[in-house]
């Protein structure tokens, strides 16, 4: 066999191993592609689990055994009022008459400011930090009772586009809604711990 046979089978045999190395890593690759779009779709679902868990236990755990049913007055803010009285009702802690009501509690304020945190070139501002403040009073039904006044907050920061306003308030909105859940969540701990601390007196 010449010498140039043996050449232009060698060069085969390479150029075979070369497709063969490049089909296994564009395999390879692609392998590793599915992975990530696999990896972005399970994890947030897994975080959401854990959150929607951790939100459950903390909804039936100590706070709901040692919360004792209240009286929520009326406000001058409904959508605040209603939210708190969903929130203690899934805890069974709304008192539906006086007679089962421990004590009172009464919104007296409810603030959101907004200001800028960047600004553009032209001085527009592209971002917005958003605070929520609620303000109540709780007063248990035992006589002589003290009235405990107490202010909570929360804060968001959020992107503000220019060119498109509908998707800032909308956005904005949102971010005002979670705010007020979270408050909400804030002001029934804050209750639950108020009456242990009443009890033990």
């Amino acid at each position: 066999m010449s010498c140039d046979s043996l050449q232009t089978r060698r060069s085969a045999r390479s150029s075979m191993c070369r497709i063969d190395s490049s089909t296994s890593s564009s395999g390879d690759s692609g392998m590793n592609r599915n992975l990530r779009v696999v990896q972005r779709l399970v994890l947030p679902l897994f975080v959401l689990s854990l959150a929607a868990c951790g939100f459950h236990l903390r909804g039936t755990g100590h706070m709901a055994t040692q919360m004792a049913p209240i009286t929520v007055m009326d406000s001058s803010n409904r959508d605040t009022d209603r939210v708190l009285r969903e929130a203690l009702s899934r805890i069974d802690a709304l008192a539906d008459d006086e007679a089962r009501s421990t004590g009172r509690i009464a919104l007296q304020r409810e603030q959101l400011r907004r200001r800028p945190l960047a600004t553009a070139g032209q001085g527009a501002a592209t971002q917005y930090e958003l605070r929520l403040e609620l303000t109540y009073e709780f007063q248990g039904a035992k006589e002589g009772s003290e009235v405990n006044t107490r202010s909570v907050f929360a804060e968001r920061n959020y992107e503000f586009d220019v060119s498109n306003l509908a998707a800032n308030s909308q956005e904005e909105e949102l971010l005002t809604s979670e705010m007020l859940r979270e408050l909400v969540g804030q002001i029934v701990r804050q209750l639950a711990a108020m009456q242990e601390a009443d009890e033990g007196r």
